[in-house]
């Protein structure tokens, strides 16, 4: 695995996804607009997308996932902060 397409992907992740809520079921939007968005910065950068396509086999999923972690981390985090 390319560890600089890796590490601009996770970059790109732990800058652009926050939390704002779980998609609806079946809900992809978001992901690939994320994907995409992941895809031109990286080019920007000088990473062709069939680059980020050997390391992810499919961003969209990937960025689902983030998604879904990040979600998950706030709840664990509100929930830590709640003193009842």
């Amino acid at each position: 695995m390319s560890e600089r397409i890796i590490a601009f992907v996770e970059n790109w992740v732990s800058e652009n996804i926050h939390a704002e809520g779980y998609p609806a079921e079946g809900d992809d939007t978001q992901a690939k607009g994320f994907a995409a968005q992941c895809r031109a910065e990286a080019l920007e950068a000088g990473i062709p997308a069939s680059e980020i396509d050997d390391e992810f086999d499919d961003l969209t999923a990937f960025m689902s996932g983030q998604i879904q972690e990040t979600n998950e981390r706030e709840v664990g985090r509100q929930i830590d902060k709640d003193p009842s």
